[in-house]
């Protein structure tokens, strides 16, 4: 399936339950143009209504996001040159809300960082519930070093996902970080050759497989919300959650199971 005259972005089914998003201009760096921006959006609405159990995020040719398109900015033709408002509102916007879309999906999501994710790419990584990369690859916010500031998610993510100090050490001095440093941030959960990325994300994906997808979405959609909030309403927050889990068929199938020693009817069994 594809979102996009151009073939923007490809989505497709790995197996059961596991579907892949690709960005797929490679050979123009994956940036976020305003086509790449429509057709990724058009991808997540799909996505919010019909779910998969896991989805795999990654770019083609070896790019996983090649950020902005910085030309819009001096182009008097694409109506942001010398126009802050619109590149904060029209452009700038646009792309946390895709960002954010990716962010609230209800199924797990997994970043395959095959290629350089710097700007808007390492945003586009951020956005996504994990993070496995190749050991070629590079992460890092250079927007500094352009005279602009991260507007995708940069600021918020890394001080949530990594703390101040090591987010502020990225933010303000713009320097890109190999993988392996950006493992060491916990920036990404696995460094994978790049011949094998793909595999073992798939590999990564399959475990949420064993899953209620119901629960899961439950689950994910609690810890948004309660990452922060003072401790009583993350403790109402999680409690509805619970409440919401019992409403739910699926409750009764994976307890019944596991009474009855046998496979919930919702596990989605690889082989």
């Amino acid at each position: 399936m594809t979102f996009g005259n151009n073939d923007y972005v490809v989505l497709d089914k790995i197996c059961p339950g596991i579907a892949r998003l690709t960005l797929a201009q490679g050979p123009k760096m994956n940036t976020l143009t305003w086509e790449m921006l429509d057709s990724l959006l058009s991808a997540i609405q799909h996505l919010k209504h019909t779910p998969p159990r896991a989805l795999i995020v990654t770019g083609q040719d070896n790019v996983f996001c090649g950020g902005a398109h910085l030309k819009y900015f001096v182009d008097p033709s694409s109506g942001l040159a010398d126009n802050p408002k619109a590149a904060r509102s029209k452009y700038v916007q646009k792309i946390l809300d895709v960002f954010d879309g990716m962010l609230h999906l209800p199924c797990p999501t997994i970043a395959a960082i095959n290629g350089h994710a710097l700007g808007g790419g390492m945003e586009l990584a951020l956005a996504c519930d994990f993070r496995l990369i190749s050991s070629g690859a590079r992460m890092g916010q250079p927007e500094v070093r352009h005279g602009l500031t991260p507007g995708g998610n940069g600021i918020q993510q890394l001080i949530r996902i990594i703390g101040r100090p090591l987010a502020l050490d990225l933010l303000l001095s713009g320097d890109a970080i190999d993988a392996e440093t950006a493992r060491t941030y916990g920036l990404v959960s696995r460094i994978e050759a790049p011949d094998t990325l793909m595999q073992e994300a798939e590999a990564f994906a399959a475990r949420f497989l064993l899953c209620g997808p119901d629960a899961v979405a439950l689950t994910k959609q609690a810890a948004l919300r309660a990452a922060d909030v003072p401790l009583a309403e993350a403790n109402r927050i999680a409690l509805d959650a619970v409440y919401e889990a019992f409403s739910n068929p699926e409750s009764r199938e994976g307890v019944t199971a596991f009474v009855e020693k046998r496979r919930p009817a919702y596990v989605i069994d690889e082989s």
